[in-house]
């Protein structure tokens, strides 16, 4: 039962590890496109 336990938290552990680095790349992109679409004259 521990073992189920401890994988459990490794699991939810990577997610939110997943989920910080999805977020990095949207707000990586969206400042991206600001810069293309107000960047040229």
């Amino acid at each position: 039962m521990w073992l189920v336990l401890f994988l459990m938290r490794v699991v939810e552990v990577l997610f939110f590890i997943g989920l910080a680095g999805s977020a990095v790349v949207v707000v990586i992109s969206f400042i991206e496109d600001c810069q293309e679409i107000f960047g040229k004259d």
